[in-house]
């Protein structure tokens, strides 16, 4: 095992540090402060109960892993139904959402950089290319770890910021103690009708979104597990499957012999792992809720497409301009941070469904697809951010918002149900089977955290495109299994 579980709880965080650092950028620093603004203290009690249910999903998709050393995917090809039909779905629901997400950080990201002409072009259209560009090339180069440190250390100055915002504010914690209970009912303020995007956007889409967006998605989860590998926790860095040349499992290997104390030391690393991760995740969220809610709604004003990092300046007073500049600098350090991190996660995960599937040529060299990965979804998102700005400039009314909210539902709300019941039915099989007492209560949370992913996913569906957005999910999930029915014909014929 590798003994970076030292006995130090701080030398024991781990994977839990990027995936929070994922989400602060897009999640916190504009969703937060939007939701602030639109519905007010009661949904920080919302983004609590968002964070338990992530936590739950987090911890117990890497519980299996540390027992076991088998990740969700290599486990899923076990589900009833054409073999991999599962990770096949997630990988195909991938292609698309992964170049949105990126286009739409990249974007964002753009927006703190100052404009003008360079080259006869415009630098507000040269800078998400750049920014992709850079991104791409540091992944590729493998410099994430040392990015890693510079941005986590950027963030917690960034949040040092807001908190001297919040202290500036000074809210009555006493009345916010009150209200956050929440009562009533969703609904948008009265002065959300200056805002017409608002007007075509259900409450629950937009709740939905904060669902998807607050504390990662599924894919993030699923990365997750696949850093465990690279951290040697408990037999997470080992191979547990054996399989026939054409992929398929035929049984798991003996476990491999891990002392009781490596064992009891890793599920303590990921215990503080992850819930350090979620801490900071809430912490921050309810920070930029409450500036959100005092500064912004006074003033009758919401992050919107064109200004998600605008009006956070407002936060820091006037009489500090170098204060307000730090927090610019701040700021776009999270964004670019999370751009880079989500070209990292993408990779990774198809790299994972590969592996699931036995598709040797994508695994043997693991370096080499990664690489081909970063290029594909660089490329991809280019596009995406070249699609955008050709519709903005025929004058077409287009809201990022609005491309990014279909990805989402996907990737940070149903798919997190599919993960927990998928995780949930492989814990009641052999050999990740588990047993004892706190399994059983495991399993009695991961059921009921997957039903209520499972519900919002399927109520943001329909409210925000009909049973023709179902349709087509259903649908996305049936080309997964025909593609994993004709992947496992094709091996079998070789």
């Amino acid at each position: 095992m590798n003994r970076q579980c030292s006995h130090s709880l701080w030398l024991r965080l781990g994977p839990g540090a990027i995936i929070a650092s994922l989400t602060i950028g897009s999640g916190e620093l504009i969703f937060s402060t939007r939701a602030g603004a639109l519905f007010g203290p009661k949904i920080v009690w919302f983004f609590c109960l968002v964070c338990l249910l992530k936590w739950v999903l987090l911890y117990t998709t890497g519980r299996q892993m540390i027992l076991r050393g088998i990740h969700p995917m290599e486990s899923w090809t076990r589900l009833p139904g054409p073999r991999g039909w599962l990770p096949m779905s997630f990988l195909l629901l991938g292609i698309p959402c992964f170049p949105i997400w990126v286009a739409f950080h990249a974007n964002t990201t753009a927006s703190l950089l100052p404009g003008g002409f360079v080259m006869g072009w415009h630098a507000g259209m040269l800078w998400p290319y750049l920014l992709l560009l850079l991104c791409a090339v540091l992944s590729i180069a493998g410099q994430y770890k040392w990015l890693e440190k510079v941005q986590l250390l950027l963030v917690s100055l960034l949040l040092g910021i807001a908190m001297v915002a919040l202290f500036l504010v000074s809210p009555q914690f006493m009345d916010w103690g009150r209200l956050a209970i929440p009562w009533g009912d969703w609904v948008y303020p009265e002065w959300i009708e200056s805002y017409p995007s608002f007007t075509q956007r259900p409450v629950w889409v937009e709740l939905s979104t904060y669902v998807g967006i607050i504390g990662g998605s599924s894919y993030d989860y699923l990365c997750y597990v696949s850093f465990l590998r690279e951290k040697g926790w408990g037999r997470a860095g080992f191979d547990a499957w054996e399989t026939n040349p054409r992929g398929a499992v035929l049984r798991a290997k003996v476990s491999p012999q891990v002392s009781a104390s490596d064992m009891a030391d890793a599920m303590t690393s990921l215990r503080w792992d992850t819930c350090m991760s979620f801490v900071s995740v809430f912490f921050f969220s309810a920070v930029f809720v409450i500036l959100g809610h005092e500064i912004l709604a006074p003033m009758g004003q919401v992050p919107v497409d064109g200004q998600l990092l605008s009006m956070q300046a407002y936060f820091v007073s006037d009489q500090w301009p170098v204060m307000r500049k730090v927090f610019q600098v701040g700021a776009f350090a999270a964004m670019l941070g999370t751009l880079y991190g989500t070209l990292e996660v993408g990779p990774r995960i198809f790299v994972e469904a590969a592996r699931a599937m036995g598709w040797q040529r994508w695994t043997a060299k693991r370096h080499q697809s990664h690489k081909k990965w970063v290029l594909a979804i660089a490329v991809g998102s280019m596009l995406v951010v070249a699609s955008t700005q050709w519709a903005a400039d025929s004058g077409k009314t287009f809201s990022f918002i609005w491309l990014l909210t279909p990805a989402n539902l996907f990737t940070g709300v149903f798919g997190c149900g599919v993960v927990l019941w998928a995780t949930l039915w492989m814990a009641f099989r052999p050999p990740e089977g588990m047993s004892g007492f706190l399994a059983r209560c495991w399993k009695w949370l991961m059921a009921p955290a997957g039903l209520i992913f499972l519900l919002l996913g399927i109520k943001g569906y329909l409210d925000f495109g009909g049973g023709g957005a179902l349709l087509i999910l259903a649908g996305s999930f049936g080309v997964g299994m025909a593609w994993a029915r004709w992947v496992d014909r094709r091996q079998g014929l070789l």
